[in-house]
């Protein structure tokens, strides 16, 4: 984590230290929360909508806070006997303080972006890096322009390789991001239908995640999905950013990619793939592992990495909470999608489901897919054409939008085997009802839903 003298933070961020304060004091670390504060930290109040951490700041030093950043506006409570350091905007200065931080540190830094995988594709480059560097990544998916400055300055000075995952919603947002990131390595897994409220098109999505190239190391490395055709698509208007020490390295199953894996086998306990002559296994559920996959074998070559290092790397992966995981309880078992929701991998998650064999029953539980824009139920009814009562026995519908999921599933499905809920308790009851031993139940919605609180409901139902 950041070690600085009050003196360097007040430079870091143009802010002013009063001479009353000891310049020499040094902060170990930072943090945004009271809640979270650690001693020495430095405090960092930031101004939301709903909130105004400079109401904490008593509390702050209570817990041990070496100091605390504030706005030039506000007048400082009398009680109050920590030095602190004025600046215009403390959001602005928490993104400042992180971009002079990352100037400083002798780092690699790998940015990764794109519509789905990017957690995963994360923790895998976190495993396999790791076999070979000192290596800090972004904890959870604290990605935003709030997230992106505190993964920056959780690393140490020491630390070697960075893993940053960076999320977004609109035009812009990239440019802040990876301004401050400044990756030696920008990844894009793919582009999906998430987030269409403000970018409006598959199309506008590329255009905004591909503004990570604008930040990019002037020896830096490009690497994206060249299986994903929007990508295909867009990025050749793209082509002016790449400097000429820049390079570009397009990955997939796709023979016209430069870095071609191929699929060798899905099943429960993970995936398989190939390069070249090397084979690598994914312990993690989905044939769209593989691509996530790919980009860590990827990385670990271009930082030479010894190849069965990375595949034992590869192998230590551990899937995130609600994320494709499976449950295993009384009689039945849970995969445990339930984290987000958009027609990409929705409709992953239904295949995983189809080749997960040993099951006598299987039931999708499934909420809206939110934040999809104008099309949102157009991309709704397109999921209930894809629902298949061969291979998916119920469907459990939950909320506004997956409504017209219902009723497009209908013209396949008996009425007995769909059904639609305006209560979540209604749905846990019928669920309850229909698990029998041997059922596979597959919980999915977009992260408003709470779909977790299904899970929690039924997962000690014991079935016999």
């Amino acid at each position: 984590m950041i070690k600085r003298t009050l003196s360097q933070i007040a430079k870091m961020v143009s802010g002013h230290l009063d001479s009353k304060f000891d310049e020499n004091l040094e902060i170990e670390g930072i943090s945004i929360d009271s809640r979270t504060i650690d001693k020495n930290n430095l405090y960092i109040p930031i101004i939301g909508e709903k909130f105004d951490g400079r109401i904490f700041i008593k509390e702050s030093e209570n817990k041990g806070a070496t100091a605390f950043l504030i706005d030039e506006n506000y007048k400082i409570a009398q009680n109050i006997n920590i030095p602190y350091i004025v600046v215009k905007d403390t959001k602005q200065a928490l993104q400042d303080l992180a971009k002079s931080y990352r100037k400083e540190l002798n780092i690699k830094i790998i940015g990764i972006t794109g519509s789905n995988g990017k957690t995963t594709t994360k923790d895998l480059l976190k495993t396999v890096i790791s076999k070979k560097y000192k290596t800090k990544q972004t904890y959870g998916n604290l990605n935003n322009e709030i997230g992106v400055p505190k993964t920056i300055l959780n690393f140490d000075d020491d630390t070697q390789v960075g893993i940053v995952e960076m999320g977004i919603e609109d035009f812009n947002e990239m440019n802040v991001l990876t301004d401050i990131v400044n990756p030696d390595i920008a990844v894009i897994t793919n582009i999906g239908d998430s987030h269409l409220l403000k970018l409006k098109s598959r199309e506008g999505i590329a255009e905004a995640k591909l503004e990570i190239l604008n930040s990019l190391s002037d020896d830096g490395i490009f690497i994206y999905n060249g299986d994903d055709i929007t990508l295909k698509k867009v990025f050749p208007q793209f082509k002016d950013k790449i400097k000429n020490n820049q390079k570009v390295i397009t990955f997939g199953q796709n023979d016209d990619n430069d870095f071609i894996v191929k699929e060798i086998d899905s099943n429960r306990f993970g995936n398989s793939f190939s390069h070249e002559e090397n084979i690598y296994n994914v312990p993690l559920l989905g044939n769209h592992q593989i691509y996530n996959g790919a980009v860590a074998v990827l990385i670990g070559n271009i930082l030479q990495i010894d190849n069965e290092k990375i595949k034992e790397g590869l192998k230590e992966v551990k899937s995130t909470k609600n994320r494709n995981e499976i449950i295993e309880c009384k009689g039945f078992d849970i995969l445990n999608d339930a984290y987000k929701s958009n027609p990409q991998n929705l409709t992953q998650a239904l295949e995983t489901m189809k080749f997960l064999q040993g099951y006598k029953r299987k039931i999708a539980v499934l909420g809206d897919m939110l934040e999809l824009g104008e099309n949102q139920e157009e991309l709704h009814r397109e999921i209930g054409e894809k629902l298949d009562p061969k291979s998916i026995d119920y469907v459990l519908l939950f909320g506004n939008l997956s409504k017209y999921i219902y009723n497009q599933a209908l013209k396949t499905y008996p009425k007995n085997r769909i059904y639609h809920f305006e209560s979540k308790n209604d749905l846990i009851d019928e669920l309850k009802y229909i698990i029998v031993k041997s059922t596979l139940v597959l919980v999915k919605g977009s992260r408003a839903m709470h779909m977790e609180e299904i899970i929690e409901a039924i997962k000690e139902l014991k079935v016999e």
